[in-house]
């Protein structure tokens, strides 16, 4: 019997290893909370000597094809932002990509978790997903690529697996 669970094991672990690597690129659009069309609201905040450190945001944030707000929309990031950072250099989020208009993943979601900075780049754990991205695993980054009084633009770039289990 342990004999069997062995191979099992071995069986399902090769399977997993030997998906391809997938590669989505893709553009995350946020407008400020406290402007028209916010896509993010901040829904506590400690306020404590203007720190931000335990404030809590939420967020249903555009994902399009390119850098430009016309760019085509593919989904939607929904999620939350807690600024977990003693010294407000970053936090943790937990963001479901919500794919709506991306070819074969169109109806996909992938859940993701992790620290994120905000004056470097950040890498996060791609945990699972739905639909053609059931089993995914893998990592995401991103970076801040341009930044207004109103707006954010962020580029992401995954990199995951989807296992395949039987």
């Amino acid at each position: 019997m342990l004999l069997l669970l062995v191979l099992s094991a071995s069986a399902s672990a090769a399977s997993a290893a030997d998906g391809k690597l997938i590669h989505l690129h893709f553009y995350f659009h946020e407008v400020d909370a406290g402007t028209p069309n916010a896509t993010v609201v901040n829904v506590a905040s400690l306020h404590k000597n203007a720190s931000t450190f335990g404030d809590l945001n939420v967020f249903d944030n555009a994902l399009r094809e390119g850098a430009d707000p016309a760019s085509r929309l593919i989904g939607r990031a929904q999620g939350i932002g807690v600024h977990a950072s003693l010294d407000e250099s970053g936090g943790l989020t937990a963001i479901d990509f919500a794919f709506s208009d991306y070819g074969e993943y169109s109806g996909s979601t992938l859940a993701t978790t992790g620290h994120f900075t905000v004056s470097a780049p950040s890498e996060r754990s791609i945990v699972g997903g739905t639909g053609k991205l059931r089993f995914a695993r893998g990592y995401l980054t991103s970076r801040l690529l341009s930044s207004t009084d109103t707006s954010i633009v962020v580029v992401f770039d995954m990199y995951f697996t989807l296992a395949h289990w039987h």
